[in-house]
């Protein structure tokens, strides 16, 4: 029995359970709890098969603010079958095989030590997403920081646990899949020993027929049921950056969009994609929605040390209460000759009952103050 015992064992997955996981490290940066929303700039077919398109993009989503750059190494035989193609793609068609379709997107992998230098020299992380066995080894080979997974690959077992023993953190977009599919996907890269997971939400149509179609409170979903960092891929339709901050608002600890210099740019991206102002203007309101939820969640007055135009300093505007009419001394206060103005300087409102009936002790011009001393002798 000994030795059947020590094969079952070795047999046992090495991974069997797994701790939650609150952040992964990515290049430089921390990704998940507590960290500023990863911004990763998704460059896609936008390069339009030329690498000086490439270049420029990688400095442009330096300059935008994006935290990553991100390409796609792909070959269009490796990623797709020879299956005809009969439906147009945003106006466009003329592919005989779905294959076909995916040329004019490829991107020559000897780009790839090129590409990484020049992200190296402008200061961002270059990521990219791997179709095949061979784009993993020469990315990995290259030591990129980090996998992407397209939604569409999400179901392929085969590659995501060729990925996922490179032992490198995976970005895992998740279009088209419900929560069972999802967890399937973070427990096939488990078992590979490989805890280090971002799941993105995602929905994979070019751009969704409505907002509603987003699902954003499928991040809280997923962050609740995997106990791993969970962001947002977003396919929404361009210029529009709502869904993005929205995302954010909800715990989306990445962010990933399209973006490119031009719409007009002809590559099966271009129409899906924010151009460079808006998705600068994109990044630049997510680092403003990050500080307006970063505070402590207590419902209290904005405080600044010697009350320096908070909301502590505001308190002056608030009302008290006033004289409707002249107020000769000894009339008793009713309803009908007092009035609530701003600013402060009188009774609070709150003690309006308190002084009904009371007897006034000097003369109150009207449109003036009423305070406690009217009230009471010297």
């Amino acid at each position: 029995m000994g030795e059947e015992r020590n094969q079952f064992f070795k047999k046992l997955e090495k991974n069997f359970t797994y701790k939650p996981v609150t952040r992964v490290k990515i290049g430089n940066k921390w990704v998940g709890d507590g960290e500023r929303t990863f911004i990763i700039a998704e460059v896609g077919a936008n390069h339009r098969g030329k690498i000086e398109n490439a270049l420029r993009f990688i400095k442009l989503a330096a300059q935008e603010g994006a935290d990553a750059v991100k390409f796609q190494h792909l070959t269009h035989d490796k990623i797709a079958a020879d299956t005809p193609v009969t439906t147009p793609w945003k106006g466009k068609s003329g592919w005989k095989t779905l294959a076909e379709f995916y040329k004019p997107s490829e991107l020559p992998y000897e780009w790839t030590d090129k590409l990484i230098k020049h992200a190296k020299k402008h200061k961002i992380i270059f990521l990219s997403t791997p179709f095949d066995k061979e784009a993993v080894d020469i990315l990995d080979k290259a030591n990129v920081p980090a996998f992407k997974v397209a939604s569409y690959e999400m179901t392929d077992d085969i590659l995501l646990t060729y990925i996922a023993k490179k032992k490198k953190p995976i970005i895992l977009s998740t279009g088209m899949a419900d929560l069972e599919e999802v967890s399937r996907a973070v427990r096939i890269i488990q078992k590979a020993e490989n805890n280090n997971i971002v799941v993105l939400h995602c929905v994979s149509i070019y751009p969704p027929k409505s907002f509603a179609d987003l699902n954003l409170r499928a991040i809280q979903t997923l962050k609740e049921a995997l106990k791993i960092p969970v962001g947002y891929s977003d396919h929404s339709a361009p210029p529009w950056i709502a869904a993005p901050l929205a995302a954010v608002t909800l715990g989306a600890c990445a962010i990933e969009k399209h973006f490119t210099d031009t719409q007009t740019g002809g590559s099966h991206d271009d129409l899906n994609s924010l151009e460079v102002n808006n998705f600068k203007r994109m990044v630049d309101e997510i680092r403003l929605v990050e500080k307006a939820i970063s505070s402590n969640g207590i419902k209290q007055p904005v405080v600044y040390p010697d009350h320096d135009g908070d909301e502590i300093y505001d308190r002056w505007a608030r009302r008290s209460i006033y004289a409707a009419v002249n107020i000769p001394k000894g009339a008793k206060l009713t309803e009908e000759i007092i009035i609530t103005l701003r600013p402060w300087g009188g009774i609070e409102p709150k003690h309006f009952e308190l002084i009904l009936g009371k007897k006034v002790v000097r003369n109150i011009k009207a449109r003036s103050p009423i305070t406690w001393n009217d009230l009471l002798e010297g």
